[in-house]
C-alpha cells in the first residue's frame, strides 16, 4: 500500500506521496535511530509473539507514535509496525481536506493513509493493513487513546489481542545520547524561559504578563511550542497550585507559584519555581524550607540501582518530621518524592503510581516535591533530571530558591 491509496471517495489536491514528503522531512534524528527503536520493539514484539503492533495516538497523547515515527497527529493517528515488513501510519486528523497541511511531511514513515473523519473508515483502514500482513496476535499500545465506535469495529476484526504498552513504556524509558543531548537542548531553552519570568516578578506586575515574558523567551529560544499552558498563580489561590494566568498584580508577600515548559519534535521539558516577592515570612519558610531539604536530600540519593520506593520512604520520613500534615490537615497537599518521567510523554517511567523502579542510567524525570495548602499558597521547586552513571543531574538548571 502507498501513499497514494487512500479510503474510497477521499480527495486530495496536493500531493502526499513519498516523493513529495521526503522533500520537506525534519527529523530530530538520523534514520538510524529510529531503525534502532524499532529492532529493540521488534525484537519485544517477536518474544510475545506478537505479529504486529498496534499504537495509537492524538493530540492529547502523541508520545508513543512520536517515539516511533516521529508523528505528530492533529488528531488520531494509529501506526501499525507488522514484525517484518514496512510500518504504516493511519489518520482521520486532516486539515483542509489535504494529509501534507497535518504534519505528514515530519515522519519517516512511507506508508501514510489518510482517511475520512469517520470511526468506520479508520477502522476499515486498520483492519484492511492487519489483514494484508496476516496477523494473528497483535499487540496494542495506547488502549486509552481508541476511541469506543473505532474499538467496536475493529475489535471482531483482531482475531488475538494483548496489552503491549508496558513493553513499550520499558523500550522507551532508557534515553539514546541523541535523544539526552535533545532533553538537555528543551531544558536549555526551558530554564531561559523560568529565569526571564523569575526575574521579572515584581509588585504591581500581572499573572499574564509574566506568562507573556515566559513565552516569548520560550520561541525566541527555539521552542517549537509550549510543553503545557504556561502556569502563573499568585497570592492565595496559588494553593490550588494549576491555574490559567489572570490579570491580578503581584503584591509584596505573595507566593508566586511558576509553571512552564518547552518542546521540541514532541519532546518535552518540565519545572517549576516559587518565588516570594520582599523575602519570605516566618510562616511561609517553615513549609518553603521543607520543600527545599526534600528536593536536595533526594537529588543526593539519585544514582543507578537506586528505587524509587527508597526515595520515597525517605520523603515520607522528612514529610512527618516536618509536621505540616498535622498543622494545615484538611488543607495541604503535601508530596515530597512527585515525579513522573518525561521525554515524549508526562508519564513513563519512572512515575508516581507506577510499579517501583529501578533507577537506570540515561532515564530522565521531572522530580518536582511540593506543598500546596489552600489559602495559603504553592511551594515547589521542579526540574528535569537526568540519572547519570554516578549519580544525577539537572536538565533545566537555574537558581531553585527564590525567597
Amino acid at each position: 500500500m502507498r501513499s497514494s491509496d487512500v479510503a474510497p471517495g477521499y480527495h486530495s489536491h496536493v500531493p502526499f506521496d513519498w516523493k513529495t514528503r521526503r522533500k520537506f522531512l525534519d527529523l530530530p534524528f538520523p534514520q538510524s535511530e529510529y531503525d534502532s527503536r524499532l529492532g529493540r520493539v521488534r525484537k519485544a514484539m517477536a518474544e510475545a509473539g506478537v505479529g504486529a503492533l498496534l499504537v495509537f495516538g492524538d493530540q492529547g497523547d502523541s508520545g508513543d507514535l512520536v517515539y516511533l515515527s516521529n508523528f505528530i497527529p492533529f488528531g488520531r493517528a494509529a501506526m501499525v509496525l507488522p514484525l517484518a515488513g514496512s510500518p504504516q501510519i493511519i489518520t482521520d486528523a486532516v486539515l483542509h481536506g489535504e494529509p501534507i497541511n497535518s504534519y505528514a511531511w515530519m515522519t519517516w514513515i512511507q506508508e501514510f493513509t489518510a482517511v475520512h473523519h469517520s470511526p468506520a473508515e479508520f477502522a476499515q483502514a486498520i483492519s484492511r493493513s492487519l489483514r494484508m500482513q496476516g496477523v494473528k496476535k497483535v499487540g496494542l499500545v495506547g488502549l486509552d487513546n481508541i476511541p469506543l465506535p473505532v474499538w467496536r469495529k475493529l475489535e471482531g476484526e483482531i482475531p488475538s489481542w494483548v496489552d503491549f504498552s508496558w513493553e513499550l513504556l520499558k523500550i522507551k524509558s532508557v534515553r539514546s545520547p541523541r535523544e539526552v543531548a535533545l532533553l538537555r537542548e528543551v531544558g536549555r531553552v526551558t530554564a531561559a524561559g523560568m529565569k526571564a519570568a523569575v526575574e521579572s516578578v515584581r509588585v504591581g506586575v500581572t499573572e499574564s504578563e509574566l506568562v507573556g515574558v515566559a513565552s516569548k523567551v520560550l520561541f525566541e529560544q527555539g521552542a517549537h511550542d509550549r510543553a503545557f499552558s504556561t502556569i502563573v498563580n499568585s497570592g492565595p489561590r496559588s494553593g490550588v497550585k494549576h491555574s490559567y494566568p489572570t490579570k491580578r498584580k503581584i503584591a509584596r508577600g505573595d507566593m508566586v507559584y511558576l509553571d512552564m515548559g518547552a518542546t521540541e519534535y514532541g519532546y518535552l521539558s518540565d519545572m517549576s519555581r516559587t518565588v516570594v516577592v520582599g523575602g519570605a515570612n516566618e510562616t511561609q519558610l517553615e513549609v518553603l524550607d521543607v520543600v527545599e531539604e526534600a528536593f536536595e536530600t533526594l537529588l543526593s540519593m539519585m544514582r543507578p540501582g537506586v528505587r524509587t520506593s527508597r526515595l520515597m520512604a525517605k520523603a515520607e520520613e522528612i514529610a512527618g518530621r516536618s509536621g505540616l500534615r498535622k498543622k494545615y490537615a484538611g488543607r495541604i497537599y503535601l508530596g515530597l518524592a512527585v515525579h513522573h518521567a518525561i521525554a515524549t510523554s508526562f508519564f513513563e517511567i519512572p512515575s508516581i503510581g507506577l510499579p517501583d523502579t529501578v533507577l537506570k542510567k540515561s532515564m530522565s524525570f521531572a522530580f518536582e516535591p511540593m506543598a500546596h495548602i489552600l489559602d495559603f499558597g504553592t511551594a515547589v521547586i521542579e526540574d528535569c533530571i537526568l540519572i547519570t552513571g554516578s549519580g544525577a543531574e539537572s536538565l533545566t538548571p537555574y537558581e531553585r530558591v527564590h525567597w
